[in-house]
């Protein structure tokens, strides 16, 4: 209740210091070749605007964007995206069949961009983030048509075999489904076949035909033998995530600190970083979050040549 309420607090906050980004030009697709996907709720959209505006801008060029509703946007929310994405396409979470995998927690966003991929290169972007400074790495990937993900924080720095990112998660003893699976990756025959990285799927780049529902159905059953019925729960799908990227194929872990979440750490430096990622607890800790939404309006305003 108090988390809610908390985060309710903040949304508005953010919402009434970035007013100015609903001045800023629209976003106009001019690449075909790649999509932008993001699942957005109700609260979040001028969140989601400055995340995809930000990202273009330094991207340098405009995707198409495919916007996944959770089923809470508002005919006003539609309103002012398409008023900034006017070529966005809007699909709503009960149009995405879930097939064998769990429903909800992002699944249905995951098994969207199978279907996307399939035509385009495909960029998952998280609402909560922000692209600061020069994401070349990212444009690198994708026109190798390379996966490519964000760490989680702490995470090992690479992709590694299966194995080996079970033993070192062995002292994890978490009751989170990441964590359960991690741990027990040794459980499955398959382990000595495959290969993991403990990515972040709030940042993820899925190259043109490198997954698809049936290879993510393949990983969603051979997780449920060992997390069995918490693998339902929020945290399933970024493990898929990982799973689908560590084993696509020369695919790049964004380098840390360059690409990195906000856990408002005190040794981190935060201000020199590319892409930030503001995760849920920390997502409106020490100010960081708005100041820096500062900034960038204030470089896209300026960009497009409007009086801010």
């Amino acid at each position: 209740m108090f988390f809610r309420a908390r985060r309710a607090t903040g949304r508005a906050w953010f919402n009434f210091n970035c007013r100015a980004l609903l001045h800023t030009p629209p976003i106009h697709s001019n690449d075909d070749q790649l999509a932008l996907v993001s699942m957005l709720c109700h609260g979040e959209v001028v969140m989601y605007l400055l995340a995809a505006k930000s990202f273009c801008g330094q991207l340098g060029r405009n995707p198409k964007v495919v916007i996944l509703d959770d089923g809470t946007l508002t005919k006003s929310d539609n309103a002012t995206l398409q008023a900034h994405i006017p070529e966005a396409r809007v699909v709503h979470i009960s149009e995405v069949s879930p097939d064998r995998c769990p429903k909800g927690s992002c699944w249905e966003r995951l098994l969207l961009i199978s279907d996307l991929v399939k035509d385009s290169y495909v960029v998952q972007l998280d609402s909560d983030t922000l692209t600061a400074n020069s994401i070349a790495e990212v444009a690198q990937c994708i026109d190798a048509n390379r996966c490519f993900t964000l760490l989680g924080d702490g995470s090992h720095p690479e992709i590694e075999p299966m194995v080996s990112a079970c033993a070192r998660s062995k002292t994890n003893l978490s009751p989170m489904v990441q964590a359960v699976c991690e741990r027990s990756f040794d459980l499955l025959p398959e382990s000595a076949s495959l290969k993991y990285v403990r990515g972040n799927a709030g940042f993820t780049g899925f190259a043109k035909g490198a997954i698809d529902r049936e290879k993510i159905v393949w990983f969603s059953d051979l997780m449920r033998c060992i997390a069995n019925e918490k693998w339902d729960e929020w945290g399933s799908e970024q493990v898929t995530s990982n799973l689908l990227i560590a084993n696509s194929g020369n695919a790049h872990v964004l380098e840390f600190p360059k690409y990195l979440s906000y856990w408002a750490h005190a040794d981190v430096p935060y201000d020199d970083a590319s892409f930030i990622h503001f995760i849920g607890p920390h997502r409106f800790s020490n100010g960081f979050y708005v100041k820096s939404a500062g900034k960038i309006i204030a470089a896209l305003t300026d960009a497009s040549g409007l009086k801010a």
